[in-house]
């Protein structure tokens, strides 16, 4: 591993696998960034962008924190367990291991969501008082992804755990997910968001363009760009951000943010 870069075991309906990035000791304790996967993303990201990401921030001051969620990865568990509020409480657990950390400062955590992961980041804000959030390419209501082409999911059973499933992206969805992200009040919880943020999306992103048309999201704070909540459209750019130019403009418009809220410390950038 280069640098600092801890394996860490988190508990929560089972063990979650991670790795903590520290900066070096002299720009310790620090603040520290919670990163929040999508609905199938993992600790190290499509192509390696957390990776990459959590070595910068490191050489800056800044802590990262990445982790599987409960049924993904390295995680226990199997993925037709995962649902929303799992990965919340997932979320919350990491949190907590931060807040008796010696080398971070839990009052500069920030919660990071990428893609479905913004969901999860702004729920757990609201469950543990986290006041700055990054949102990359955020979804919120996942209109494509809840109810795929649109139609009520027509599930099986699963010939060994015996749930009840759907085939999605190669893996098998339990029926848990669906109705557990039905109870979700996402409005509410955009609404009741009073902190910092910065989002951004590509304006190549099919997946986010439908999700402003469809819903009120557009209308809460973080999506009215101010000097509380900044909001960046990067040109040309996809959901995912695949590509060496557009993945380093994510990452320069993210630090330049955590610049702002005086989270960056040392190194370059």
């Amino acid at each position: 591993m280069n640098g600092d870069e801890r394996l860490v075991e988190l508990y929560d309906q089972g063990k979650l696998a991670g790795i903590l990035h520290l900066p070096p000791e002299h720009l310790r304790p620090c603040p520290v960034i919670i990163y929040c996967p999508g609905k199938n993303g993992e600790r190290y990201e499509v192509h390696r962008l957390a990776v990459k990401y959590a070595r910068r921030l490191a050489e800056q001051g800044i802590a990262f924190l990445r982790f599987d969620y409960y049924g993904i990865g390295l995680s226990d568990g199997h993925y037709f367990d995962m649902t929303t509020s799992g990965k919340i409480s997932n979320v919350l657990k990491a949190y907590e291991f931060v807040c008796g950390h010696p080398d971070l400062l839990e009052r500069e955590a920030v919660f990071l969501g990428f893609s479905d992961g913004a969901r999860i980041a702004l729920m757990a804000a609201q469950g543990s008082g986290i006041e700055k959030l990054v949102l990359w390419s955020p979804l919120f209501f996942e209109f494509g992804g809840n109810y795929p082409s649109g139609r009520h999911p027509r599930f099986i059973r699963h010939p060994e755990a015996g749930k009840l499933v759907m085939p999605w992206a190669g893996l098998w969805v339990g029926m848990d997910f669906y109705r557990d992200l039905q109870s979700m009040d996402t409005e509410a919880a955009l609404e009741s968001y009073s902190g910092s943020s910065v989002l951004i999306y590509g304006d190549n992103d099919p997946l986010i363009l439908e999700e402003m048309e469809l819903s009120e999201s557009r209308r809460s704070a973080i999506y009215r760009h101010s000097a509380q909540n900044r909001v960046v459209r990067v040109p040309d750019a996809g959901h995912l951000f695949t590509s060496r130019p557009l993945e380093e403009t994510l990452m320069e418009h993210t630090t330049s943010w955590l610049r702002t809220e005086h989270l960056v410390r040392g190194g370059w950038g």
